[in-house]
Parts: C-alpha cells; sequence; structure tokens
C-alpha cells in the first residue's frame, strides 16, 4: 500500500486515558516504552473527569497535578480534555474522546489500552466504532492473555484488525489492533491508595515527587476519600496542546 501524502506529515501520538488516581511508575514505563519503541512524536494522558462506572475520584486537580509533576520527558504531556466536559457533569466515553482527537489533532493517534482491559472491551459503549479513529495499541505481557479470548465476538474484532507489522499502521489514521509486549510494574493504583492509607512503604510504585505531594496535600488518609478542590486553576498552568 502507497502511503498518502498527507499522512507523511502527520505526527504519531498516542493516547493513553485514566483515572491515574494516583499516576504509577507502571504507567509511566508503558508511556516511556512505547514512545521509545514506536518512536511516537507524542504520548497524551487524558486524565478521566466524571467515571462512566460512577466511581468517586480524587478531584481532577490532584490528578492533574500529579500528572504533572511524573512527567520528565519532553514527548510526555498531559490532555483536560475529558476533564473539562466534566464541568458540565458530561461523561466522556472513550469512542467520543477518540472522534475528538481524530477531528482535531490531525495526527494518526493510538489508544493505549491493556490487553486484561481489552477482553472486557464489548461491554463499552459504541467500543466497535473505537477503530473508526485510531489505531489501538494493546499493552501485553510476554505471557499473553489475548491466546485465549473466549468471547466469539470479541475474538473475530481482534483477528480481523490484528497488525503485526507497526509500519502498516502509518499507512491509515485508523482501523488496526497492534500488540505491544512489555513485562511493566503489576500495580494498580487503588493498591498504591491501600498502602497509603495503611501508611505502607510506597517509594517502589510512584516517584518520590508524587509521594511528597500526596502527604502535602493529604490525600488518600482515609478508606474512600475524595478530596473536592476547585478546578479552576488548571488552565493556568496547562502548557500542553488545547486538544
Amino acid at each position: 500500500m502507497k502511503l498518502d501524502h498527507n499522512l507523511k506529515s502527520m505526527p504519531l501520538v498516542g493516547l493513553f486515558g485514566g483515572a491515574y488516581d494516583p499516576i504509577h511508575n507502571g504507567h509511566l514505563m508503558i508511556a516511556d516504552s512505547l514512545t521509545k519503541k514506536l518512536n511516537l512524536d507524542q504520548l497524551i494522558f487524558i486524565p478521566t473527569g466524571i467515571s462512566v462506572t460512577d466511581k468517586n475520584l480524587t478531584s481532577a486537580d490532584h490528578r492533574f497535578n500529579m500528572i504533572k509533576l511524573a512527567l520528565t520527558n519532553s514527548k510526555l504531556n498531559v490532555s483536560t480534555y475529558e476533564i473539562d466536559k466534566s464541568l458540565n457533569t458530561e461523561k466522556s466515553f472513550t469512542f467520543g474522546t477518540l472522534e475528538h482527537f481524530f477531528e482535531k489533532n490531525n495526527a494518526i493517534n493510538f489508544f493505549i489500552m491493556g490487553s486484561d482491559n481489552f477482553l472486557k472491551i464489548n461491554t463499552w459503549k459504541n467500543w466497535d466504532k473505537l477503530l473508526n479513529y485510531a489505531h489501538i495499541i494493546l499493552v501485553d505481557r510476554k505471557i499473553s492473555s489475548l491466546s485465549s479470548i473466549k468471547d466469539d465476538e470479541l475474538k473475530k474484532f481482534y483477528e480481523q484488525h490484528l497488525e503485526e507489522n507497526f509500519n502498516n499502521l502509518k499507512l491509515k489514521r485508523n482501523g488496526y489492533i497492534y500488540k505491544h509486549q512489555i513485562d511493566y510494574i503489576d500495580i494498580a493504583s487503588s493498591e498504591i491508595r491501600e498502602r497509603l492509607q495503611l501508611k505502607k512503604e510506597v517509594s517502589d510504585v510512584i516517584p518520590e515527587k508524587i509521594k511528597s505531594y500526596i502527604a502535602d496535600n493529604n490525600l488518600y488518609k482515609s478508606f474512600g476519600q475524595v478530596t473536592s478542590v476547585s478546578y479552576t486553576h488548571l488552565r493556568a498552568h496547562e502548557t500542553v496542546l488545547d486538544l
């Protein structure tokens, strides 16, 4: 397939959504690996605004600030797109976020997700439309969970769109699934919150700057704590593209 002239000038952009409550070393390892191995021009963290499952989240200010503190690579940035929508009490569904970036940033976008989450993707709203707006990058361990997909609908979707040569993803703006294998830190943000609530050590799973920020702002002191802080000042401190 011949590469369209317009695609040659398009940057390669990773879109990495999540609650990031808090961001941890596993997230950063994945972002660093993908940026280097796939030679991405930019990887954008997209923190959740309002959870589609109505899960209580720490305020957007704190989650945004912790992401900004954790990013040391100039290719890693953060967008407030989903947080902005939450100001109007709008939930952000993944297909809508991908559609926004597809129309807005004139790039070849790669939606990044863990292979475990992919096994549940057909429970998401308009899940079958995700590939209309991006490629999907599945972060998978060397012992893959993707080899035993039990749901027939999902298995067909995976096999139809799987592409093993990453260079072919640069020939189109959307439509492929690519598997990126990496052994990353196996820890969830919920486990980190529990450690903090029990006053256990977390230096092995979050950067020291994040640990200090959490202590300075009295976050995760008790189970189920949600700290509500105004979001209005975020715009003044945002330095990334308004995507």
